[in-house]
């Protein structure tokens, strides 16, 4: 039987009804002057993103407008990053640019990874007749359209997708988030062969700051290999909505879009919380086991030893191998040592839940069936009555929406 839809944008109005216990969080982001702020609420200013495109297209941060780097007859690819907010908008936005700066339809090609975003960008640009028009999902086994660009400074050789090695200008779409790899992490790895992006699953290099750093000092690499002199960020907004679109030369917009995350979504608590009700909002597209492991990471800072944790989503996403190892097994530690290891799409989500467990219970509100969160070690949430009642047992609580975005701290916890 297919469960009906939760809620999830209710969850917070239900809760706000329980008269005690409830922990606020702060928000900590400072506006630079000129800079509209989001309110402690959360929203954004609405903005359009795809009229947001275009202006940022048309007056880059520290780089000339896109029409006058064109040159007649130019092709175009867009990488189109993972969870990118209003993607079939913001690549819309960029289609017309490249329109209005005189290139044909026919030398534009998105490169998408996943079949879903690529349909709905798709369906979005015919919607607008905007005809001739490629849309490629990128193949990380198929040799025969991979390209090698060049090796790292630390030997690893960097291939790249074909037609994004192929064309003369590729502008990069990606997902701002704060402490990201880097605003080149929309090109490098996902556009890469199956032995990169294995190697950036791995939980034990992207929990250890010196690989982070490294990592990140080869995405930039594979950047500049490819020739990409321009990028476009999205800060996410609430409900995944699009706070912010910017473009311009990276590094200047790397540093732009890390400013406006944090001032967007870094939050303070007053204190630790012994419950966390975390939200994932969005579409079927956010629903995944990784935006799991960003709200497990978040309730690593705010939950105190023995606390709970409780995952509001609508994800239907299945365990993957990595998840598969917690499956009816009551040694978390060794499933953990064992996760560390594993170089799976869902790996470092297992990594943060076997930890988690280790620290307290996990519920889980989602489109799984009962069975399936058992065996996973979680206790299932029916509906938001369930989630009402459990919060109500517990001495405090915090809520945590679109904790798939969020990172939180505890205050005072700077000058400790």
């Amino acid at each position: 039987m297919v469960k009906p839809l939760h809620p999830i944008s209710e969850i917070a109005a239900r809760l706000s009804q329980i008269e005690n216990g409830q922990v606020h969080l702060a928000r900590v982001g400072v506006s630079k002057k000129g800079m509209p702020h989001s309110g402690l609420n959360g929203s954004a200013p609405k903005i359009s993103p795809l009229e947001a495109t275009l202006a940022a297209l048309a007056d880059p941060i520290q780089f000339p407008p896109l029409a006058a780097g064109i040159v007649p007859g130019d092709r175009v690819a867009i990488p189109l990053d993972a969870g990118v907010p209003c993607a079939a908008e913001v690549v819309r936005g960029a289609i017309r640019s490249f329109e209005q700066a005189g290139v044909e339809n026919d030398s534009i090609t998105v490169v998408s990874c996943d079949r879903t975003t690529n349909q709905r960008c798709r369906d979005a640009c015919t919607a607008e007749e905007s005809s001739g028009v490629k849309f490629v999902v990128h193949d990380p086994d198929d040799e025969q359209n991979l390209c090698w660009v060049g090796a790292s400074k630390r030997g690893e050789s960097i291939v790249i997708n074909r037609t994004i090695f192929d064309a003369d200008v590729v502008l990069p779409i990606g997902c701002a988030r704060i402490n990201g790899r880097g605003v080149f992490e929309s090109l490098f790895p996902q556009f890469s062969n199956s032995e990169a992006i294995r190697r950036y699953r791995t939980p034990t290099q992207i929990e250890s700051p010196v690989e982070r750093a490294s990592r990140l000092r080869e995405t930039n690499e594979a950047g500049w290999l490819v020739g990409v002199s321009m990028v476009v960020e999205v800060v996410p907004g609430a409900g995944e909505s699009a706070a912010h679109v910017l473009a311009g030369e990276p590094r200047a917009v790397a540093r732009e879009s890390q400013q406006l995350s944090e001032q967007q979504w870094s939050m303070e608590s007053p204190q630790q919380v012994s419950l966390m009700i975390a939200t994932l909002s969005g579409s079927p597209e956010s629903q995944t086991w990784a935006n799991v492991g960003r709200a497990l990471a978040t309730a690593e800072q705010l939950v105190e030893e023995g606390g709970a944790v409780a995952i509001c989503s609508n994800l239907s996403e299945p365990p993957g191998h990595s998840l598969g190892r917690l499956i009816g097994n009551a040694d978390l530690e060794a499933a953990e040592r064992r996760i560390s290891n594993d170089h799976d799409s869902d790996s470092w989500p297992a990594l943060k839940l076997a930890r988690a467990l280790q620290r307290g219970p996990v519920y889980f509100l989602s489109q799984l069936s009962d069975e399936t969160v058992e065996d996973l070690g979680l206790a299932p949430i029916e509906n938001i009555d369930d989630l009402v009642r459990l919060a109500e047992r517990y001495e405090s609580f915090a809520i945590v929406e679109d904790s798939q975005n969020v990172v939180v701290t505890l205050a005072g916890a700077a000058d400790e």
